[in-house]
């Protein structure tokens, strides 16, 4: 009883598939209405003028036509475009937006019918196009695999070039970049993205950049007899610390701690502090080379005895 069965299975599905095809043909030609949010952008690549303000981000569009185009316009990233290249004299445009839809989104499947676009009208001011290069930074800490420390990075290109408006151009002296990756280790390579925050006005170029460079790991060294320094101390006053050395534990990359010798490290105490102390007691300040850390000292604070 069971094998028989069993040898239907393959028919049923086949036959439940071929349903379900049809169904989905019958319905996907049915004429809808849908809405969709689309963002613009704008082409100023053989222009001399360029937007300033008066653009948004996004448009509103409600389309009506049969279920198969419009779900092709939802897969083919539309996007309401705006030519400048013929745009020579003018200093504002207006554009009423559902008339010529049609003229402005990029790409727009035929047998799709505009009914509205949002906003209605389009005021959008122009200027004169300038193009610039400016340096390029990181907008955040490159994050190290747990046990790793990043001793250096690069981006390359380190600049990027904008174009677009001569105001808002001129207002900017650098753009960042986001790192792409996380947990790295060793010599790495990755990308960053640059940010474009200004997009639609303003025209980035390239979008993105490599970052590489090296993660090392992290480790701890311990120095002791660290002699301190007694800084703006008079002549004719005497003063004995207790005790007048340190044992200190310090963090960082291991090819950081390897060339660290002791003669790079300063420990100080300020004269004026001890003038100036009412508990007997001061924390010396320790001052190590560039991206290493003070894990530890002993003892944590100095007793003095000062002779006036």
């Amino acid at each position: 009883m069971t094998k028989p069965l069993l040898a239907r299975v393959p028919a049923l599905l086949s036959s439940l598939l071929f349903a379900l095809a049809l169904w989905l043909f019958v319905a996907m030609s049915k004429r809808y209405v849908a809405t969709f949010n689309i963002p613009t952008s704008v082409k100023m690549e053989q222009a001399t003028q360029a937007v300033r303000a008066g653009l948004p981000k996004q448009v509103e569009v409600k389309l009506s036509g049969e279920g198969w185009k419009i779900l092709a316009f939802y897969l083919s990233r539309a996007e309401w475009t705006l030519d400048l290249a013929n745009e020579l004299r003018k200093s504002t445009l207006f554009i009423e937006t559902t008339p010529t839809a049609a003229q402005y989104i990029k790409p727009l499947p035929e047998g799709l019918t505009v009914l509205d676009v949002q906003p209605a009208l389009l005021t959008i001011d122009l200027e004169k196009k300038v193009t610039k290069t400016v340096p390029l930074r990181l907008a955040q800490t490159i994050v190290p695999a747990s046990g790793f420390v990043i001793t250096d990075y690069r981006l390359t290109p380190d600049s990027v070039t904008i174009s677009g408006a001569v105001s808002l151009v001129e207002a900017i002296d650098s753009c960042e970049a986001f790192p792409q990756s996380t947990a790295l280790r060793g010599n790495f390579s990755t990308r960053a993205i640059v940010v474009d925050s200004f997009f639609p006005y303003l025209s980035v170029s390239p979008k993105s950049v490599a970052l590489s460079g090296t993660a090392d790991k992290l480790a701890q060294i311990e120095l002791v007899d660290i002699p301190i320094e007694l800084r703006d101390a008079p002549p004719t006053q005497a003063v004995t610390l207790i005790p007048n050395k340190l044992k200190l534990t310090i963090g960082g990359a291991v090819s950081d701690l390897e060339l660290l010798r002791p003669d790079h490290v300063t420990v100080q105490v300020s004269y004026n502090d001890i003038v100036a102390d009412t508990t007997g007691a001061l924390q010396p300040k320790v001052i190590l080379p560039q991206r290493l850390r003070l894990l530890r000292q002993y003892p944590e604070q100095l007793q003095y005895i000062l002779r006036r």
